[in-house]
């Protein structure tokens, strides 16, 4: 399931009608159609969300990415937020309901909260066998946090870099104490979260 299929899935959604809506949506599995309502305009998203059953809305937006939920739930009042959220698993509910307390232009309430981590010691190999098992939120990852065992950042190294490394390397050749990696804290605003991104040369932070 590509991309590109999510969001041909995501036009047709919003060229229908509420009952063939329904009935598409029904056709799907949950998590095809949960990446195809993260293609969604936000006012279509809004109003294919009022129209569904709680229960149902709740279990789609509870599929997406934690950061295209939250940007879903910030359209809609407090009241069908706290609807919706009362029909998810309760660390899902934690978990959105943390991310709603961050205010959107603040690096928690726009940044996604899937980061893959591993430590020094793991092989590239081992690694890119991690993130197979993660390729569901491929759209999300692409780089690993490299941990020390208190959960320190050490290095954050690119997907790609692990891509065209030899297997048997170690995370820890990309450790240096002297170039320290690049990263934000949950309540920097957007500048500060551009400046150090344009610094940085790179395509994500940490």
């Amino acid at each position: 399931w590509s991309s590109s299929t999510s969001a041909s899935s995501a036009d047709v959604l919003e060229d229908l009608d509420r009952s063939a809506r329904q009935e598409l949506l029904d056709s799907l599995d949950r998590e095809t159609a949960a990446d195809a309502l993260e293609e969604m305009e936000p006012e279509e998203l809004t109003a294919l969300l009022r129209e569904l059953e709680p229960a149902h809305a709740a279990e789609l937006v509870a599929r997406m990415e934690p950061d295209e939920a939250v940007d879903a739930l910030r359209e809609l009042a407090a009241a069908e937020q706290a609807a919706l959220l009362s029909q998810m698993p309760a660390d899902k509910q934690r978990e959105l309901a943390a991310l709603l307390g961050f205010p959107s232009d603040e690096a928690g309430g726009f940044m996604t909260s899937v980061l893959a981590c591993a430590r020094p010691d793991e092989s590239v190999s081992a690694v890119r066998q991690m993130l197979a098992e993660q390729a569901g939120h491929q759209t999300e990852i692409d780089s690993v946090a490299v941990v020390d065992g208190e959960g320190r950042l050490l290095a954050d190294v690119s997907v790609f870099d692990l891509l065209v490394s030899d297997g048997e390397k170690r995370l820890s050749d990309w450790v240096d104490p002297e170039h320290p990696p690049a990263y934000v804290h949950q309540d920097d605003d957007l500048d500060t979260v551009a400046t150090e991104l344009v610094g940085s040369r790179r395509s994500s932070l940490v």
